[in-house]
């Protein structure tokens, strides 16, 4: 299966906005730098566009064009296949982030540690059972557990590459999206809407994939309606679920803007203007370690950051921090990122695409063995 670096990429870039989009927030509360015109501009920006919401979005839509295809590769188990595979690539960093988020942001942070609370996280399915974060974004992470779950059922099905039980998963997400929304709506609760829109937004990527790179017939149809059916379901679904403020700074047409954006932004990178160079690529490789490891450092640099408030503009401290995550993710990839995924690699080749042991051939007929 080719690599396609210049999805590679969007992850590295998006990365980077996450990084941005969470410094800046952090600059706007504390007023940073001596500069009124900066925060100034920030803060209109801010305002309607969510720079973080953009960059998570976009990688939804990467996963949706990258992880399905996983299961295609040759092997005589795909579907374990694919689970080894997944989860060496997930939870090793994901384990190192767990005490790092602890000791930054419960230990530093004076916050009380209760009793499940490292339990739960250790299987990434804290969520499901009403347990915090220790990381906040962590929560994408479980969306893209669901996501892998609703792959494989459709594989095993054999419905993964076929057009209508896509786009009829698809419809099937931004229905229950809407529904959820309207529940929110009536009842003022917080449900989880951004769950099925984000995996309609990862079946779009799908589509996408099948249509502008595989080339398969009729999927340019498929692409159409399931766009169409998304751009047209995001302001309704936001209008619902997001017209009023439920402690989260929530703007329906903020989340409306963040979802097209995203979608066009994906679109254009991945088809149109792809970025190729070598920067990119690694930064791609690299980003799962830097979306993680990327809250860490900013509360560390936040510390050391204490009494220079007024001096330090907001940019400054947005590109210190992303060097400063980059570094560190460049040391978490190359010492357990990369180790992890050759060892699932290894694993995969040993246990599942091991050769069946050819039988001995049956002795011939009044012949003894010798």
């Amino acid at each position: 299966m080719r690599r396609l670096h210049s999805i590679d990429s969007i992850r590295g870039l998006a990365a980077l906005a996450v990084i941005y989009a969470h410094t800046v927030e952090f600059g706007l509360k504390t007023r940073l730098g001596p500069f009124p015109a900066e925060q100034a501009v920030v803060a209109g920006l801010t305002e309607w566009l969510d720079l973080g919401k953009i960059a998570v979005t976009m990688f939804f839509a990467v996963s949706g064009f990258v992880v399905p295809f996983s299961l295609f590769k040759p092997s005589r188990r795909p579907i374990l296949a694919f689970a080894i595979s997944r989860f060496f690539r997930l939870y090793p960093a994901y384990w190192l982030s767990i005490p790092c988020g602890l000791l930054v942001l419960f230990i530093w942070a004076g916050r009380d540690i209760p009793a499940l609370l490292v339990p739960a996280n250790i299987t990434m399915l804290q969520q499901f059972v009403g347990v915090e974060n220790i990381i906040g974004l962590y929560w994408t992470l479980q969306i893209e557990l669901i996501f892998y779950g609703l792959c494989v059922a459709l594989f095993a099905m054999g419905h993964l590459d076929r057009r209508g039980s896509v786009v009829a998963t698809t419809l099937l997400m931004i229905a229950a999206a809407v529904v959820l929304a309207g529940l929110r709506y009536h009842f003022q609760r917080k449900v989880p809407v951004a769950v099925p829109l984000a995996l309609s937004v990862m079946l779009w990527g799908l589509c996408l994939r099948y249509h502008v790179f595989e080339r398969r017939p009729g999927w340019g149809r498929a692409l159409a309606l399931v766009t169409g059916a998304l751009v047209c379901a995001v302001p309704l679904v936001s209008v619902l679920a997001y017209g009023r403020d439920m402690g989260f700074q929530e703007n329906w047409m903020k989340y409306t803007i963040t979802y097209w954006l995203a979608m066009a932004l994906f679109w254009l990178l991945s088809v149109g203007l792809r970025i190729e160079g070598r920067v990119f690529v690694y930064l791609g490789a690299i980003s799962y370690s830097i979306y993680l490891f990327g809250p860490v450092v900013q509360v560390v640099l936040e510390h050391a950051l204490a009494g220079y408030e007024a001096v330090i503009p907001i940019h400054l401290f947005a590109g210190a921090t992303a060097l400063a995550t980059v570094a560190v993710a460049a040391l978490v990839y190359r010492w357990i990122e990369a180790p992890a995924i050759d060892l699932g690699r290894t694993i995969t080749r040993r246990i599942i695409e091991q050769p069946a042991p050819v039988a001995a051939p049956a002795p011939a007929l009044g012949r003894s063995e010798p």
